[in-house]
């Protein structure tokens, strides 16, 4: 792993499952440590993490953009519609009903995303 790549992963995790980052918000962190690395260096290296496995991309419905936390156990995600927060949700969909819905609609499941969206607490009593 590339010395920027490393950082780019160091600070992912630093922020710790749960908070979920754009890349915008890594390219200012990243910053923050090294002026000189560039918005493509930390594209690239959240691809590279993203693909070997050490980094969750997260794509909900309704977002500007991809948020990013650490790879974690399975999790779904909520996405407040009025004030954009993401967070996470201590629910994961079975083996024994992903290997059904498979069987029984023919296909060969090789990620699950659970994605919810609505009104945060905080939104919905405002």
């Amino acid at each position: 792993m590339s010395k920027n790549h490393r950082l780019v992963y160091e600070i992912v995790r630093e922020q710790g499952v749960g908070t979920h980052l754009a890349m915008t918000q890594l390219f200012d962190l990243a910053r923050k440590r090294q002026p000189a690395i560039g918005f493509t260096t930390v594209y690239r290296a959240l691809t590279r993490l993203r693909d070997s496995g050490l980094v969750s991309e997260i794509n909900l419905p309704g977002a500007e953009c991809a948020v990013y936390e650490p790879s974690a156990p399975p999790h779904a995600h909520f996405r407040c519609t009025a004030c954009g927060r993401v967070d996470d949700v201590p629910y994961a969909v079975s083996d024994s009903v992903a290997t059904q819905l498979a069987t029984d609609q023919g296909f060969d499941i090789d990620r699950i995303e659970v994605a919810l969206s609505g009104r945060c607490k905080t939104c919905a009593h405002s």
